[in-house]
């Protein structure tokens, strides 16, 4: 069993040490260069950090599965399975439900809208305030853009970011935060279930008629059909708000972009590829092998877990030139795998991209010469690993 060939303390290859968050990129580049496939002599779990590699445990749901890890976390505040937590045959059959409703055309009918909320979070910058991006726009976008595309009507909103942070945060609580997030969760579920009855009852053109619309076979039950709707809720929520916020980041670190883009506008959707590849909002996906595998010239037995480091991936340099340079011009930015690859590629990658290229594009035109507030000390991360994200980024217009 090949394992980190290296005389180094096993406690500096802990991966969650929250030392690390600031920037886990020198980490990552350590990892790869003592082997792209290895096992973590602390915690037990393989770590493929490199990008070819990662792909090939992403292609090969008969053998790296997508149901053991996690599921019984998401069981706890999700009344079936989703998508996200299963394996092919049960993985298609739910996924082409969601995806016949939250189509391309879906998605495009959004961008008037979503370039109008925008606008709004972003008027403090019209009167020269200091603004953090992660509270004034960041978090509150992509809970404002999936609650109007599901049907929420504006007074039910505080209640819906609330559940939602409840549904996001579940498995980074303590057990007393725990315990109040269920009664949230709980109350969502009521909500949503509530929702579906009404919607099949007078169907309207909402998100939730349409995933009620494309299920009239029946090939999802009333608990998946709801499980669905939350699934929809998180996708939407926190990966997007850090897409958002590390754009913002990183053109207030490499103000030449910054200018670079500002100049040519015709470049910013190439500009959010480049920021998801350089900086992107999630760090790694877990797999549960089912049968031996062998990856990059090593052997993974079966029963172990594999994280497929997608964040380290996006920072291989036998794919990616010199990748710890941020460039808007990056010929294939757009190879990155921060949504994923194969069958689980993430179904909200368009709606992302959509509220990241607004935000930047208005955050540009309100604020070109924005200053970062809180650069000169380490930023502050939030908890969970796998989504890596600020909690707090103050700038200056």
């Amino acid at each position: 069993m090949a394992q980190i060939r290296t005389t180094q303390d096993p406690a500096d290859y802990n991966l969650f040490d929250p030392a690390l968050k600031p920037n886990p990129y020198p980490f990552y580049q350590r990892l790869r260069e003592e082997g792209r496939v290895l096992q973590n002599p602390l915690l037990g779990f393989w770590m493929v950090t490199g990008y070819e590699e990662v792909l090939s445990v992403l292609r090969d749901p008969e053998n790296c599965s997508s149901a053991l890890f996690g599921a019984e976390v998401a069981s706890s505040f999700l009344p079936a399975p989703t998508m996200l937590f299963s394996d092919p045959p049960d993985h298609e059959r739910l996924r082409d439900v969601v995806a016949k409703a939250f189509s391309p055309r879906t998605v495009r009918s959004m961008e008037h809208r979503t370039r109008e909320i925008t606008e709004e979070l972003l008027a403090p910058l019209d009167r020269a305030e200091v603004f953090d991006v992660v509270e004034g726009l960041a978090y509150p976008l992509p809970v404002i853009v999936i609650a109007e595309m599901l049907g929420v009507p504006p007074e039910d909103r505080d209640d819906f970011k609330r559940w939602s942070d409840a549904v996001v945060g579940f498995s980074s609580f303590g057990e007393e935060e725990q315990g109040k997030a269920e009664v949230e969760v709980q109350e969502l579920s009521a909500y949503f279930a509530e929702t579906i009855e009404r919607r099949r009852r007078e169907p309207g053109d909402d998100l939730v008629s349409q995933l009620v619309a494309a299920n009239t076979d029946g090939a999802m039950s009333d608990e998946e059909l709801l499980a669905a709707c939350m699934l929809l809720l998180v996708a939407g929520n926190e990966t997007t708000t850090n897409l958002i916020s590390n754009s913002v980041l990183a053109l207030g670190r490499y103000p030449d972009q910054r200018e670079l883009l500002i100049g040519d506008p015709s470049l910013l959707q190439n500009a959010v590829e480049e920021v998801l590849r350089f900086d992107g909002p999630v760090q790694a996906t877990p797999r549960s092998v089912l049968h031996p595998i062998e990856c990059g010239g090593v052997e993974i037995p079966e029963g172990s877990m594999v994280l497929a480091m997608v964040a380290a991936a996006d920072r291989d340099p036998a794919v990616f030139p010199d990748p710890d340079v941020f460039n808007i011009e990056r010929p294939n930015a757009g190879r990155h795998v921060a949504f994923g690859y194969g069958i689980h590629h993430c179904i909200g990658s368009p709606l992302a991209r959509l509220e990241g290229r607004i935000a930047t594009e208005v955050l540009l035109r309100k604020a070109p010469n924005y200053r970062l507030l809180d650069d000169e000390t380490p930023l502050e991360y939030g908890p969970n690993y796998f989504l890596r994200g600020l909690l707090q980024l103050r700038i200056a217009p």
